[in-house]
């Protein structure tokens, strides 16, 4: 229940019973799979959004070429 994003966790500790809202926390402690896990997802959904990112219209004045060269792109 601690880990479904559906139910709030206020929820789970009055379910349990918990005075405190720390002790239903220990519930939440994950494993070192799940932490691997968690990280690899978001640095993959990370880098989808940067591929789908387009880049800004400069502002009249301003060198694209200039702005691509301060900003390491391509």
């Amino acid at each position: 229940m601690a880990s479904d994003p559906e139910l709030p966790l206020f929820d789970v500790q009055a379910i349990l019973g918990h005075v405190s809202l720390t002790t239903t926390q220990l519930y939440l402690t994950p494993s070192e799979d799940e932490v691997i896990e968690h990280a690899l997802a978001h640095y993959a959904r990370r880098a989808n959004t940067r591929a789908a990112a387009v880049p800004a219209t400069p502002a009249p004045g301003y060198n694209p070429a200039a702005l691509d060269v301060l900003f390491g792109r391509p």
